[in-house]
């Protein structure tokens, strides 16, 4: 029967989320990932205004040449706001979503993966589609304690960030063993 038969939702119809989840630890390494890119930002945003204050100092300020004052400020001020909602959203909202967002399991034959904070991704790879698998650590996961698997098949990568590092080799170890058993089946 259809849907529409039914009178079943759409929710009805949708397998259950995976229920893998990351390490708690990530969203420390997604914060201070935020704050980079805050410093980053922030800076380019107060170049530019400070720039753009330079080169229309006597329009933005007045014939008195004074710097620092009427459109120069305006100019900061923005720069400051920006900088403050970047900050805002990438240290403080954007890793708690994230957080609460990203699912994983690796089932008997396929890898589910679901994540994103205002587009949700749902990620099926086939175990039969699995070339390889990794590990990687870059250097904030590293100093978390961290690690990252990598699932490799033809079309492209897959990673699961964020998970302790006993876990992601043991994962890694599990995905590689189920693929082979998978394809030796076919």
């Amino acid at each position: 029967m259809r849907r529409a038969e039914t009178g079943k939702g759409k929710e009805e119809n949708m397998r259950e989320l995976p229920t893998g989840r990351l390490n708690k630890r990530v969203k420390s390494v997604w914060r201070l990932s935020g704050v980079i890119k805050t410093v980053v930002w922030g800076a380019l945003c107060f170049g530019a205004a400070l720039g753009a204050a330079a080169v229309f100092r006597d329009e933005l300020n007045g014939a008195d040449g004074a710097f620092l004052s009427g459109g120069a400020q305006v100019l900061l001020t923005i720069a400051g706001v920006v900088t403050a909602l970047i900050f805002i959203i990438s240290v403080i909202i954007t890793p708690v979503i994230r957080y609460a967002r990203w699912r994983y399991a690796v089932l008997e034959d396929e890898i589910d993966i679901y994540r994103g904070i205002i587009v949700r991704k749902r990620i099926i790879v086939p175990l039969i589609r699995v070339q390889y698998t990794d590990t990687t650590q870059g250097p904030l996961l590293r100093a978390f304690g961290l690690a990252s698997v990598k699932v490799y098949t033809a079309a492209g990568a897959q990673d699961i960030e964020g998970l302790a590092v006993d876990d992601a080799e043991q994962l890694r170890d599990k995905v590689a063993v189920l693929a082979k058993q998978v394809q030796e089946d076919v």
